[in-house]
């Protein structure tokens, strides 16, 4: 699959109306077939997708549908009354794409803002906001956006989305884990069934379920969103036993998210890189960091289950390969390529899981998070080596995975085969969990790892940017407690990195 630069030009993924039989009616509902709300996303500087599903009964597979397809009406405005349409059309749900709905709008002004909503005969939606991105020529002074990931629902409310919401960020990039196959045990608020999901229909109903959260649905329908898959959404490594998992996954996950690429049903592929830019004054290549990755379960001989759940592993001689690929070499070409061209401040990689090193000591053994880049460290040190090269704007890593709070400083790191002149902001989870196995061997930890400078593994939460030519300010924004539907938030710390200034400083 041609990999491209996704702005500048449109995605060639397919739209629903294309992968869907014409024959459609126009139903009347006896109930609000929009239970799962509004979604907009992938968002260019003039192009934006629409979503929403049709799902009268939202927890069921087939959302309290027939087999029929159904007609949809779509507008765009320039109010949030409605009253200055812009641009109008009509869609087709279908149950092959369990009567979701893709809107891929194009001709759209630049740093933009807009209003939306859907309609059938009977029923409309709630009305959504929305925002281009600034042209890619702009002279942008300033920017501001959310770094999310891992929201379990079994684990708490999505409260952080209310928060988020009254931040008021241009857009959200949620780095992962949208859904969780499994509570591990927690019962504060139920999954639909304690089964892993691995058919399309149970894919559709655990998404189904989290989209009923009110706070998410608020979060989507005042932001765009760009998103990629972490482990929990699907299978994560090209393993050809489990494909048929992994192809009901995607298929699912993309009927519940405002994107493109898409191949279609039965593929076992999906388009998801992103290259976000700001202007002049950002560029963000947002990573697909599992659909191509080499296996990550190795190195299970000295594995000690009994530390971190048998995550954090000494590294055997297969993790230490040359060829071994987190990103596959498609990918990889995309990425150095990014980072030796951007002409912008500010030279961003978005990842869904870890960059930076962090050594374990246990057991005389130096041991690693076998889930981040940590287990595939000769595609790391060729990253590296290009951002350390590069002089075509000043470097960031953000990430998310490990449900805590990060700040690291790569030129910190004590070994100097590892040491990366790169700053990394990792975010914690919305609501998943960071249980003491996995805790303590990082405070346990800290004193070996020099270029670790904040470490926050007990509040859930997320990261607020606000960026300008000579500064990036990151804010962990930590919720009080995700167990309550009205949690407060507060600022947990704040991170300042000065453009051409190795590392960054703590503000508070």
């Amino acid at each position: 699959m041609k990999r491209r630069a996704f702005l500048g030009s449109t995605i060639l993924g397919l739209s629903a109306t294309t992968l869907v039989p014409a024959r459609a009616s126009a139903p009347e509902f006896s109930r609000n077939p929009f239970t799962l709300g509004v979604a907009s996303g992938d968002v260019t500087d003039n192009s934006a997708v629409l979503w929403t599903r049709l799902a009268p009964e939202p927890l069921q597979a087939d959302g309290g549908m027939d087999s029929s397809g159904v007609l949809v009406n779509w507008e765009i405005a320039l109010d949030p009354a409605m009253s200055r349409i812009v641009q109008r059309g009509e869609s087709v749900a279908s149950s092959e794409l369990a009567h979701s709905v893709h809107v891929e709008l194009e001709n759209l002004n630049a740093n933009q803002e807009y209003w939306y909503r859907f309609s059938t005969t009977s029923q409309h939606s709630q009305i959504g906001r929305t925002k281009t991105l600034p042209d890619t020529k702009s002279q942008l002074q300033s920017l501001r956006f959310v770094t999310a990931s891992c929201q379990n629902y079994s684990h708490g409310y999505f409260v952080a989305y209310e928060h988020m919401v009254k931040d008021k960020p241009d857009f959200v990039i949620h780095l992962g884990d949208y859904i969780y196959d499994t509570s591990f045990g927690a019962t504060f608020r139920k999954h639909e069934t304690e089964k892993r999901p691995e058919t399309l229909d149970e894919f559709r109903r655990r998404h189904a379920l989290y989209k009923t959260d009110e706070h998410l649905q608020h979060a989507h329908a005042q932001i765009p969103f760009f998103t990629t898959i972490d482990n929990h959404d699907a299978i994560e490594d090209k393993d050809p036993d489990k494909a048929a998992q992994r192809i009901a996954a995607y298929q699912a996950w993309y009927e519940h998210m405002p994107v493109r690429g898409f191949v279609g049903p039965g593929a076992n592929r999906f388009d998801l890189l992103r290259k976000i830019q700001l202007g002049n004054l950002a560029q963000i290549s947002l990573l697909d960091a599992r659909q191509f990755r080499d296996k990550k379960d190795l190195c299970r001989d000295s594995m000690d289950s009994k530390f971190g759940f048998g995550n954090y592993r000494e590294r055997c001689k297969e993790i230490i390969k040359d060829e071994r690929s987190m990103l596959g070499k498609e990918q990889e070409s995309w990425l150095i390529n990014n980072l030796q061209n951007n002409s912008t401040s500010w030279n961003v990689i978005a990842s869904p899981g870890p960059f930076l090193p962090f050594h374990f000591q246990h057991g005389g053994k130096d041991l690693r998070y076998i889930g981040a880049w940590d287990a595939y460290p000769a595609n790391r040190k060729r990253i590296a080596e290009v951002v350390a090269q590069s002089s075509s704007g000043h470097p960031l890593i953000l990430s998310g995975d490990v449900h805590s709070f990060w700040a690291l400083d790569g030129s910190l790191t004590r070994d100097p085969d590892e040491r990366i002149p790169v700053v990394e902001f990792v975010t914690s989870s919305i609501s998943a969990n960071w249980p003491e196995p996995l805790n303590k061997p990082v405070m346990d930890n800290l004193n070996n790892n020099p270029q670790v400078k904040f470490y926050e593994g007990e509040r859930r939460g997320y990261l607020l940017h606000e960026v300008n030519k000579t500064e990036w300010k990151t804010t962990a924004r930590a919720m009080q407690d995700v167990k309550d539907n009205q949690s407060r938030a507060f600022d947990a710390a704040n991170f300042l990195v000065r453009k051409g200034e190795s590392g960054f400083t703590q503000t508070s």
